[in-house]
């Protein structure tokens, strides 16, 4: 099987996924290429370390169409005739693109469908209840997402939503959002076995709660510093760190003096992700208080660090990955006085915020990247299996 990868930008997050894939495409001696589109990120300022060792490689078969583009996008005609063109040339067999609506996903179905077939498979991370869904949008969706073969999501309500928009629950698995689970764990080790000294580089307290999120409304961080301050845990030399930059950070910093917090509520802009392991491994336990979020992959890296979270229910990790009151908590999203409860309880039990940080490491071995890989290579499978896949004149 030949297998075109094709995405907006290759960030860290994503190299150990792909490399998973590589790897196993070559134990099945299979073929895999991938396409970037961008080589720019316009959402990260920080140095992506993983990203720049894996290019400093030069594998072949990696082509980054527009190297000094963001992927924020810009030069699509030009994206889509190189696009077209590396098509014909590798002519695959099945193509995996990021999101069904992404302007090179969108030219990926017109170029099946004007030049040759292929199998293609979009990953996403989306599910019904991220937000107001409005009824003409989502029949838009529906007739977008049946040129799509199948689907890799995050978990199984993103499955329910793939189903909804048309993909068939035989024709989903789930694994997209997952992270080097071995690397982030060995680094947070390494962090505890030099507390101090990180804590004095890092300019970290003795015992903190963690919230690393984006300063923007609907992660509710002004809820998490609500709740840490009816919580009292300031009392307890607890303090609330928040790693994360955003609009919001004016507001964020206004509301922590109005509650006389400045001594307990530390701000640390956001760092690369080689950073946060030891951030991260240090912290009592994470809390992400979304209104609504996709996943949350700060809580696959708190769960590969050994640590416990309480997540609100509409965040794609609850009840997945986060499972109520056995290796964290699910809270309502803008309830501060639950979420306030649940920070107090566990950090002032170590017994119980110990034992489900040991469950929440046991937990996350179930979302790394090999899971990404076989599944990925499953759904192509799948789709190449003529006796299964609906005939794509049916949804051409």
């Amino acid at each position: 099987m030949r297998m075109l990868f094709v995405i907006g930008h290759l960030g860290d997050y994503h190299v150990p996924r792909y490399e998973a894939l590589m790897r196993l495409a070559a134990r099945r001696g299979d073929e895999v290429c991938l396409v970037e589109v961008f080589g720019r990120s316009g959402f990260y300022s920080f140095p992506q370390t993983r990203r720049a060792s894996f290019f400093a490689q030069r594998h072949e078969c990696v082509t980054t169409l527009e190297n000094d583009v963001s992927d924020a996008g810009g030069r699509w005609l030009n994206v889509f005739a190189r696009l077209t063109a590396i098509i014909r040339r590798i002519e695959p067999d099945v193509v995996v693109t990021l999101g069904y609506d992404t302007p090179y996903s969108l030219w990926l179905c017109f170029v099946r469908r004007f030049t040759r077939p292929f199998g293609l498979i979009y990953m996403s991370d989306s599910k019904a209840d991220d937000g107001a869904r409005s009824s003409l949008k989502e029949w838009l969706k529906r007739g977008l997402v049946r040129r799509f073969d199948a689907a890799l999501v995050a978990g199984e309500r993103h499955r329910d939503y793939a189903e909804f928009l048309g993909i068939p629950r035989w024709r989903s698995r789930v694994g997209f959002d997952v992270i080097d689970v071995d690397q982030f764990s060995r680094r947070a080790a390494a962090a505890h076995a030099a507390a101090d000294d990180v804590r004095r580089m890092r300019g970290l307290p003795q015992r903190y709660v963690l919230c690393v999120s984006r300063f923007v409304a609907r992660k509710n961080v002004d809820v998490v510093i609500d709740a840490f301050a009816r919580s009292r845990l300031a009392d307890h030399a607890i303090e609330l760190v928040l790693v994360g930059q955003g609009q919001e950070e004016s507001m964020l910093r206004a509301l922590v003096s109005r509650l006389e917090l400045e001594k307990s509520v530390r701000f640390l802009d956001a760092l690369p992700n080689g950073d946060m392991p030891a951030i991260y491994g240090l912290a009592d336990f994470v809390v992400l208080a979304s209104e609504f979020d996709q996943w949350g992959l700060c809580i696959n890296e708190a769960f590969a660090a050994s640590r416990t979270a309480i997540v609100t229910h509409t965040c794609g990790v609850a009840r997945e990955l986060v499972v109520n009151e056995t290796n964290g908590y699910v809270v309502d999203p803008g309830n501060a006085d639950m979420l306030a409860a649940r920070m107090r309880t566990l950090a002032l039990d170590d017994v119980l915020r110990e034992r489900l940080s040991a469950r929440a490491r046991l937990a996350v071995e179930q979302w790394k990247p090999a899971t990404f890989a076989s599944n990925l290579m499953e759904l192509a499978d799948c789709v190449l299996d003529s006796a299964q896949v609906i005939s794509r004149a049916e949804h051409e």
